[in-house]
């Protein structure tokens, strides 16, 4: 009897060593199986949020700054530069020729990469220098300035001002009256652009304003001292009518010439009636 108990513990061992092998054997599958599913889920994701390569994108080419161009620059080929650009996204008014803009003036400051825009560019034939950048229908004009007036040197180019002028009135008084308002300022001195933030001390200060004004700023000038008045560019409320202040002046005493006169000269006349005694009498000159 003992032999057979050994065979049947033998037998129960070696199927339970075949279920082990199985079911590891099931694991490993099962596994392979969702990894293989997991990957494909992933797949069809990734290829739902694919970027278009740059391939596909339409390319084109416009013209930028090949270097930093300042304000009232003829341009040439050396300023110039063609740079791939994507189609969708080229600025309005960009040029893809450079012969289109070889000759044109710039009148804004353009940093080297920028596209050229035709806003930023006089018109063909315009002129270069400060000429170019004077809107149509308007006029450049100089006044001469100092310290105070150019409001300690912070009016600079591409600023605005109100321009206040002081006239003088009967019985010894003064007026102060804004006359301009919004005044665009070209040019400090010789230069058209400088540096923000940074002040600079001038005499004089050059403004674009029509030709009816430049007659009236020309003639307050003369009449009198002018003030300049830094506004903000944004500022688009409409100010309140000037508010006339007149300021008194104390009457000044005159002390009158003195003249040195002499006295009128006396004259006596001796007056004899018969036998009466003479009588003098005195006379003074007229």
């Amino acid at each position: 009897m003992a032999p057979r108990f050994y065979l049947s513990v033998t037998q129960e061992a070696q199927h339970e060593k075949y279920g082990t092998i199985i079911a590891l054997a099931l694991a490993v599958i099962f596994g392979v199986i969702a990894v293989i599913l997991v990957n494909q889920w992933l797949s069809s994701k990734a290829s739902q949020t694919t970027v278009t390569p740059a391939e596909s994108i339409s390319i084109t080419e416009i013209v930028v700054a090949a270097t930093d161009v300042s304000i009232g620059t003829r341009l040439d080929k050396t300023h110039l530069a063609m740079a791939q650009w994507p189609k969708a996204s080229v600025p309005k008014g960009a040029f893809e020729n450079i012969e289109q803009v070889v000759g044109r003036v710039s009148v804004n400051k353009m940093v080297t990469g920028t596209p050229i825009l035709a806003a930023e560019l006089a018109a063909p034939n315009s002129g270069a220098g400060l000429v170019a950048t004077i809107k149509p229908g308007m006029r450049a004009m100089a006044i001469r300035v100092d310290e105070v007036v150019g409001v300690g040197g912070f009016i600079l180019p591409n600023t605005f001002v109100d321009i206040i002028s002081i006239d003088e009135k009967s019985k010894g008084t003064r007026e102060a009256k804004t006359f301009l308002r919004k005044v665009e300022v070209l040019a400090i001195a010789q230069e058209t652009y400088i540096e923000e933030g940074k002040p600079k001390i001038v005499r004089t200060v050059t403004l674009e304003i029509d030709p009816e004004d430049a007659e009236m700023l020309a003639e307050k000038t003369h009449e009198g001292p002018i003030q300049l008045i830094l506004r903000n560019p944004l500022d688009e409320k409409e100010t309140p009518p000037p508010v006339k202040k007149v300021v008194k002046r104390a009457p000044v005493r005159r002390a009158g010439p003195r003249v040195y006169r002499r006295p009128a000269p006396t004259f006596e006349v001796e007056v004899i009636r018969g036998e009466r005694p003479a009588e003098n009498y005195q006379f003074k000159a007229k």
